[in-house]
């Protein structure tokens, strides 16, 4: 603390010195204001999210207490790098975190309420890290490149790539979670973005619509095993439904691609030649993925760890052994600081984000909001009747709209509708709330899979939920909706 708060007043002392200075930012291509003490403010706002990140990890693996302090790591973050966000995030940032920190000092929360609040959003930051990681191992061995070599080599069907991508996505982002995002726009981000005028909207619609489906059946997902607990759901009845819902999205987000794509390729024909040594590249870079889903799987059978822990094992000796294997060991300090300079300060306008809108989340949950939903719902428990299964969607993407992460809608609505006479099945109420999270996992400007795409690839967050997600979730809102009200 002590350092901190050295820190701290060094950068005070040189913002009264040194203000008014300007700087692009590399983020949305911006202006932003910095002061003169912005490398001494940027290097402890490093060290802070680099120690939050080591903490989390270690308490993970560990027998130590150490959630205390990776909060307190957290804290830091958001003192050191708040005042200085890029555009595109800062404003939602500050609201969350001053709305958030108001209420919990007006219900005078406790210390572990905040500490919950910090530490709630902290395992989508600390994914985020790692992953960055992983990128840079794939642009080191030239993995990028190749994957862009192969992809405009040859003429291709855009409509085949978008479901190449809607899969992959898909299958990946069960195990790898937002990593996932990150590892496919490095491999492909580069060729696409060069043959395709409109290639933010192609990438953010085909990563988006593959990533949210998988909300609706993955069994290490927090939403699905909290709807299948409200509900007192068996994996046996839940996951055939669920399953052929997440198809269901599956095969019209292919459908789209196909009628919007028809005709399209995405090469020129016959321009392009593949250099020697590229497809091998691929299949090495396939080879490491399978390595990954492999391991995990691995560890969840021997009980190491929890899931977020057995991901982020992997994922950090796979980095550590891919590039030992790509000769770059004695480079290990210049790749430690070009990890260090370059990949993770990447990070930081997500980290603040991600830490406000956890302390809000956890100051709408000390507020007792939920007590007072649970009233109003079931004074009214005879208008909702059949109307139950269409408007629960709607409700919980409605909440995510004003910054409610859906597992804090699962923990309020839920019980809510559990403890109510109405003439639905305990199965439809959990496809239904699970419907709603994937809804709002694509169309929330908050949600992690659309602010990682916005950082990604440059786009406002709003813009991309209404131009890439809306078109794709409104008729999958509608055929989900009638296969769970007459189906199940």
């Amino acid at each position: 603390m002590a350092v901190l708060a050295r820190t701290l007043l060094l950068v005070r002392q040189e913002r009264q010195t040194a203000a008014g200075k300007t700087k692009k930012t590399g983020g949305d291509g911006m202006k932003e204001t910095k002061t003169g003490g912005s490398r001494v403010r940027k290097t402890a706002a490093s060290a802070a999210l680099a120690l939050m990140t080591l903490l989390y990890v270690l308490d993970l693996l560990l027998p130590l207490p150490l959630g205390a302090a990776a909060a307190a790591a957290a804290a830091a973050v958001l003192l050191l790098d708040l005042p200085f966000m890029g555009k595109t995030f800062r404003l939602p940032a500050w609201i969350f975190f001053l709305l958030g920190a108001a209420v919990l000092l007006f219900c005078r929360a406790p210390l572990s309420q905040w500490e919950q609040g910090l530490s709630s959003m902290m395992k989508t930051v600390v994914i985020l890290v790692v992953m960055q990681g992983l990128a840079l191992a794939m642009r080191r061995g030239g993995y990028e490149q190749a994957a862009a070599e192969c992809l405009c080599g040859r003429s291709g069907s855009l409509a085949g790539l978008f479901c190449l991508i809607l899969l992959l996505s898909h299958l990946l982002a069960g195990v790898m979670s937002l990593g996932c995002v990150v590892v496919i726009l490095a491999a492909i981000s580069p060729a696409v973005r060069q043959r395709l005028p409109d290639s933010r909207r192609f990438l953010a619609a085909s990563l988006s619509w593959g990533y949210c489906t998988l909300f609706l059946w993955a069994p290490g997902t927090v939403t699905v095993l909290m709807s299948m607990q409200v509900f007192d759901l068996d994996w046996q009845s839940y996951f055939p439904p669920a399953f052929a819902l997440s198809l269901l999205g599956l095969a019209l987000g292919a459908g789209i691609a196909h009628f919007r794509f028809r005709g399209q390729s995405l090469a020129s024909a016959g321009t392009e030649t593949v250099y020697p040594g590229a497809w091998r590249k691929l299949r090495r870079l396939a080879g490491v993925l399978a390595v990954i889903v492999a391991a995990v799987a691995l560890l969840e059978r021997l009980g190491f760890s929890t899931s977020i822990g057995r991901l982020l094992v992997t994922i950090l000796t796979v980095t550590a052994v891919w590039l030992t294997a790509q000769g770059r060991v004695p480079e290990a300090p210049p790749l430690l600081r070009q990890w260090w300079q370059d990949y993770l300060p990447k990070n930081q306008d997500l980290a603040d984000f991600f830490l406000s809108m956890g302390v809000f989340s956890a100051a709408i949950q000390y507020s007792g909001f939920g007590d007072r939903l649970t009233e109003l719902c079931a004074g009214h428990s005879g208008l909702l009747g059949p109307l139950v299964l269409p408007l629960l969607p709607l409700a919980i993407v409605a909440f995510s709209l004003v910054g409610l992460h859906p597992f804090v809608s699962v923990l309020m609505v839920g019980p809510i509708l559990a403890g109510l006479p109405l003439p639905v099945t305990p199965l439809q109420l959990g496809l239904a709330m699970s419907l709603g999270c994937c809804l709002s996992y694509m169309l929330s400007p908050f949600a992690g899979l659309i602010l990682t795409l916005s950082h990604e690839l440059q786009e406002p967050p709003l813009r991309m939920c209404l131009r890439a997600n809306l078109p794709f979730a409104i008729p999958y809102y509608l055929l989900a909706t009638l296969a769970i009200t007459w189906l199940c």
